[in-house]
């Protein structure tokens, strides 16, 4: 008796507790669909698509949804998917190998012959981010390896392989805005500086005139300026385009400010093999004597130096905090040449379906044609970037993916922006200790981006 009446007690006590922590959930859920309600009647949104889901990330439960299965352009958040395939394929503990050969013949204390860098399609190589990747360690490795060959004298030239990806450098899906602009680079087998350069632009008077570049290339000839003067705008407002057939290599068109000074637009590197063969022989030059010739000699192949990517969970921090196109892109073509030794963006969009199906996704609601979300015609659905988000909490990489999602308005995610839309997916829990996931998405809508990335912050807000 007296244990019945303790199960009595307890069960009492669970309902006690559970039912306003249910009804308090219910309480915000209906906030948000209130909230809604006054979003989508906003002038700015009265003619957009709108899509949001929320899931329990425990149990995968829809706990909300508008419009779930509207597919959309998810811009970058569709990182937040390459990422995770990278993690799964790929491993964590991954690194991009990139070898450097001497082939030739080495008399007393001269070299005759080639320096081969054998591509492997790391994003990071040459890259400012991490120690191990910048110029200077990689070119001390090779001039080290040169001297344990005990070299004093180089007669000789610098080949590149690259063979580990086999398509285009850059998606014919991408906008014609975007090819020349840092973060529409083309992905190579060999990526240097992240295939970006710095053009410095000066107004004077009512024109303007490049000062400076860190590509090589000449101010005055290279660069066909077609700029107008707008005092508010940014450096986001002028863009590059790549045409062909014309006299200059860049034509940089759009709006920047008269009144701002010497401004810095990124541009995107075009043949990122040739610079670095450039860079390479200029720094052998200031500690050999070093004479450049075309020397193909048949003779074996001597490692001089090897260079070693930080790990993969490094570098997928560093694609999702700051949103970087070419290492999305990178991981992609990667997963295709692992898997498939194909590295396309075709094979490695099919890997990356392979793996969401894998979890019990519906892949035909993923349609990509690039990996980073620049291609304005990708197409996805809330509920899928929902649901892959919280399938992903079930993998031993999971705190690694998690904590690459950078901290927007004090929520874990990540946000997209191509012209016309904006996105957000990402991870919060509800005030009554419930984890979610969740996507948001808002397509063709009116007027500054910055004012509807303020409304959607304010809707999410409501879950806080």
């Amino acid at each position: 008796m007296l244990k019945n009446d303790i199960s009595k007690i307890a069960i009492l006590l669970f309902f006690g507790i559970a039912l306003p922590v249910v009804a308090g959930a219910q309480k915000r859920l209906n906030k948000l669909s209130a909230a809604m309600t006054v979003f989508q009647a906003d002038s700015q949104l009265q003619n957009a698509d709108i899509s949001l889901c929320i899931l329990n990330s425990k149990d995968g439960k829809i706990l909300y949804q508008k419009n779930k299965n509207l597919l959309l352009p998810p811009a970058s958040t569709i990182k937040t998917f390459t990422t995770a395939s990278a993690l799964h394929y790929l491993g964590k503990d991954f690194v991009y190998t990139t070898k450097i050969n001497f082939k030739g013949i080495i008399l007393t204390d001269t070299a005759y012959g080639e320096l081969i860098i054998y591509a492997s399609g790391d994003p990071s190589f040459g890259s400012d981010r991490f120690d191990e990747t910048k110029p200077l360690p990689i070119f001390t490795k090779i001039e080290t390896g040169l001297r344990e060959l005990h070299v004093k004298y180089w007669k000789g030239n610098i080949r590149v392989v690259n063979n580990v990806f086999t398509d285009s450098s850059s998606s014919k899906y991408w906008m014609d805005e975007d090819y020349g602009n840092y973060y529409g680079a083309g992905v190579f087998g060999l990526n240097w500086k992240e295939n970006k350069f710095d053009l410095q632009i000066a107004p004077i008077g009512n024109e303007f005139v490049v000062k400076n570049n860190d590509g090589g290339l000449d101010n005055q000839k290279d660069f066909c300026l077609d700029l107008k003067e707008k005092h508010e705008a940014s450096t986001e407002d002028a863009f590059a385009y790549v045409i062909k057939d014309s006299v200059c290599k860049y034509a940089i068109r759009g709006y920047l400010s008269g009144v701002k000074g010497l401004q810095t637009v990124s541009l995107a590197r075009l043949h990122p093999d040739e610079d670095i063969k450039k860079d390479v022989m200029a720094y052998l030059k200031t500690k050999f004597k070093v004479e450049e010739a075309n020397l193909e000699l048949a003779a074996d192949e001597i490692n001089i130096a090897t260079i070693e990517s930080p790990p993969l969970s490094k570098l997928v921090y560093a694609c999702n905090q700051k949103s970087l196109n070419l290492y999305a892109e990178s991981f992609c073509k990667t997963m295709a040449h692992q898997n498939t030794h194909q590295g396309t963006w075709l094979n490695g969009i099919a890997e990356m379906k392979k793996f969401a199906k894998k979890l019990g996704v519906d892949e035909q609601s993923i349609q990509l044609l690039d990996a980073s979300g620049l291609a304005p015609n990708n197409k996805i659905n809330t509920f899928t970037l929902a649901k892959l988000l919280s399938l992903y909490k079930q993998q031993n990489w999971s705190s690694t993916f998690v904590e690459s999602l950078p901290l927007i308005n004090n929520i874990t995610m990540k946000s997209g922006y191509i012209g016309g839309t904006r996105s957000y997916t990402g991870y919060m829990v509800l005030p009554n200790g419930t984890p979610i996931s969740f996507a948001f998405i808002v397509h063709h809508f009116a007027g500054s981006p910055k004012t509807v990335k303020e409304k959607m912050f304010k809707l999410l807000d409501v879950l806080k």
